[in-house]
């Protein structure tokens, strides 16, 4: 098993197709000012024309227009080519905000003024832009006050007596053409922001997708370590007390018997080899099949049931009594992982017996496979003795021997016995059951 991180693996989204349409999605900003710096060279432009060319009767337009107004006219142009300007240039961010304030000046603004002409193709721009950077409510909204603005500024409304509305130049023909004509860019705004909004929650849901798969890796992994140290726990807690229990027994007996002092000191070093050897093959599965360099852990059954009595001699040998009862037979396919947590728990237990109760402890082992029952119960060791290795110990094995009953939707209970001793039980779901468990 290869740890990967997270960041290791990003998202692989598809490009854009076309570099144009690339170039205008990475820079939006540079869009909007060249629409807008487009605009503003345009109204410029026709502003010249109009003060240069002469209108047709001979004179130039400004001929026509009294001397006092000429100032007035001339900031109303500014206030025209001001505010649209500043529409094009935010249409992003108040796309209808702007189309409002288009629609106002350009309503008040002289029909005979050049410039008007480009704030018309900004209100077409405008129009595109509410569906596609609001919504498509927003863009009817947009669209309403637009042919309402276009209707209100015709020059037949102005006319008195108002001109016939059903001729080919009345007001409900030209209203029509108009609101014909603006539905186009609304219609093109509202299937492009539909395609746009689409799109960011495909892109988000893959985003969300990605969090959740790291997530669910973190939380592997930290299941995994909780799972390994475990089993280190139980590992070298286990051969580590037999260890020292057989090795106090071979000092005491160095003098007076030497050759059961050399059997002990063979059974303690055969118990540490048996620790290596599980050690290694529990660190070796971590990594990558072997290489030239390291050879691969060799595989082996986890131990259950059928090693229970190979435990229990090495509990005797370390000084405890241990009388093993086994009942019943697994109703059901073999379950390696529940045989398993049943091995720990003997094995939890009968290190606690002889860590805390020492040499010369009695102690029970019932495994009862009819109704899932696992009780141990030791005797306390001999009154008023000391406990041997009282305070080794780092209080974490019961409970993470709680937590590996629990993953097959067992209980554990353990404490105090009413003779002095010690009791741990824990109660499984049959052999093949899976109602309870939890995985």
């Amino acid at each position: 098993m290869t740890a990967h991180s997270p960041e290791a693996a990003p998202i692989d989204l598809p490009k854009q197709p076309g570099t144009l349409r690339r170039l205008m999605q990475d820079r939006p900003a540079w869009v909007d000012r060249t629409i807008a710096g487009c605009y503003l060279l345009g109204s410029t432009g026709l502003a010249l024309l109009g003060a240069l060319v002469p209108d047709g009767t001979g004179g130039a337009p400004e001929s026509s227009i009294p001397p006092y107004l000429l100032f007035p006219q001339l900031l109303l142009l500014l206030l025209l080519v001001a505010v649209t300007f500043t529409a094009l240039l935010l249409r992003r961010r108040y796309p209808l905000t702007g189309l409002i304030a288009v629609l106002v000046v350009t309503g008040i603004a002289p029909s005979d003024m050049l410039p008007a002409a480009g704030a018309t193709v900004a209100i077409v721009i405008l129009l595109y832009s509410v569906p596609v950077y609001r919504s498509v409510r927003a863009g009817w909204v947009g669209y309403g006050l637009s042919v309402v603005a276009s209707f209100l500024s015709v020059p037949a409304l102005r006319q008195e007596p108002p001109a016939d509305l059903f001729s080919p130049d009345g007001l409900i023909t030209f209203a029509i053409t108009s609101g014909l004509l603006m539905l186009i860019p609304v219609m093109v705004g509202i299937n492009a922001g539909n395609r746009r909004r689409y799109t960011e929650a495909i892109i988000d849901r893959a985003h969300q997708l990605a969090r959740e798969r790291d997530q669910l890796a973190r939380l592997a992994v930290a299941e995994e370590r909780s799972r390994i140290a475990r089993e280190m726990h139980d590992i070298v807690a286990h051969s580590v007390s037999v260890m020292v229990m057989l090795s106090e027994g071979a000092a005491r007996a160095a003098q007076i018997e030497p050759a059961e002092a050399a059997r002990a000191m063979e059974q303690s070093a055969e118990t540490g080899r048996a620790a290596l050897a599980e050690m290694r093959r529990l660190i070796g599965a971590l990594r990558d099949p072997g290489t030239a360099s390291e050879p691969a852990a060799e595989y082996e059954p986890a131990p259950g049931i059928d090693a229970l009595p190979e435990l229990i001699e090495g509990f005797r040998a370390a000084g405890l009594t241990v009388e093993l009862v086994l009942q019943g037979k697994p109703s059901g396919a073999e379950d390696q992982g529940r045989e398993l947590a049943i091995y720990r728990t003997v094995q939890e237990a009968l290190t606690n017996t002889l860590r805390h109760a020492g040499r010369g402890a009695s102690a029970t082992v019932l495994v009862d496979e009819r109704n899932g029952l696992v009780r141990i119960t030791d005797d306390g060791g001999t009154p008023g003795q000391t406990a041997p290795m009282t305070g080794v110990g780092s209080g974490q094995g019961l409970v993470g021997l709680a937590e590996r009953v629990r993953v097959f939707g067992g209980e554990l209970e353990h404490g105090p016995t009413d003779s002095g001793g010690w009791q741990v039980t824990a109660t499984l779901p049959p052999a093949g059951a899976k109602e309870g468990r939890h995985d």
